[in-house]
């Protein structure tokens, strides 16, 4: 973390501008407070709140702001990258041309081009927003890979780069940053990802998953509540330890359940995808 930050630090000479990506679903969560000090006072910084469509705007939106607003971040849009031609580009492409135009640019000023920095987490929607400028801009097609899965893309050796930037406080910043999806499933457990989920949907009377888990009343067992999951969605796994050569065993696929309702969350089946509530 300390060599990648001294590493945009030293790119910082080069760059006019700091676009700074985050996933709308945890809008509090997950960014990195050195940023502030030593990106974001020196170069103009712009916040996107990608993923808006998975949030209630209408509840949330005012009060994220707010809270930035009052510490100081002034620039902040909304954005679903998924829509590739649309207003919100030409909105964000505005606002970009003006803070760049006020920027004064001393060592930079026999450049003909300006070179904007993407910063964020993995997963946010970075090379999405890039591939998404192209689009909406210039006509062409996708410049970067995307992936559902953090990490396809660490860095673009091109005039705009991405740095993947990583920056967890608490167990439960990191646990809603898996449900998220923007930590490798590799470095997580599902299963005590979707426990934490479920507390957190428990906790604040969200019972949006009794439906799809074709419950009749809560719960807060996560083993049990996964059981139902594997009938209702009929997930279930062979077993060698019970295999003979005339039958074979079928038990319910607990760990493939897990990352079923870790997916229900991520497709947008709850009734509220919003999980920094506590934090507002």
């Amino acid at each position: 973390m300390h060599i990648q930050m001294k590493v945009m630090e030293g790119k910082l000479r080069t760059v006019d501008l700091i676009l700074e990506v985050h996933d709308s679903r945890v809008a509090l969560s997950g960014r990195n407070s050195n940023f502030a000090q030593k990106l974001f006072s020196v170069r103009p910084h712009i916040l996107v709140m990608n993923k808006k469509d998975l949030i209630d705007q209408e509840r949330y939106r005012e009060q994220i702001e707010k809270h930035y607003n009052y510490q100081g971040v002034q620039n902040i849009f909304w954005t679903d990258c998924t829509k590739r031609v649309d207003s919100q580009w030409d909105a964000l492409r505005e606002k970009m041309l003006e803070l760049l135009q006020k920027e004064l640019r001393f060592n930079r000023t026999v450049k003909t081009e300006y070179q904007v920095m993407v910063i964020g987490i993995p997963n946010v929607g970075k090379s999405s927003l890039i591939n998404a400028f192209r689009k909406n801009n210039l006509g062409y097609e996708k410049a970067h890979a995307e992936g559902p899965f953090p990490g396809v893309t660490t860095r673009v050796q091109n005039r705009v780069r991405i740095w993947q930037v990583f920056w967890v406080h608490t167990i439960d910043e990191a646990m809603k940053l898996s449900i998220c999806n923007l930590i490798l499933e590799s470095q997580t457990s599902p299963y005590y990802v979707a426990d934490y989920l479920l507390y957190y949907m428990n906790k604040h009377k969200d019972f949006s998953y009794l439906n799809q888990l074709k419950m009749e009343e809560p719960i807060d067992d996560i083993r049990q509540a996964l059981i139902q999951c594997c009938k209702a969605f009929n997930l279930r796994v062979k077993s060698s330890v019970f295999q003979t050569t005339e039958t074979n065993k079928d038990l319910w696929d607990v760990f493939g359940a897990s990352t079923h309702f870790l997916k229900l969350f991520r497709n947008g089946h709850f009734n509220d995808n919003f999980l920094d509530r506590d934090l507002l």
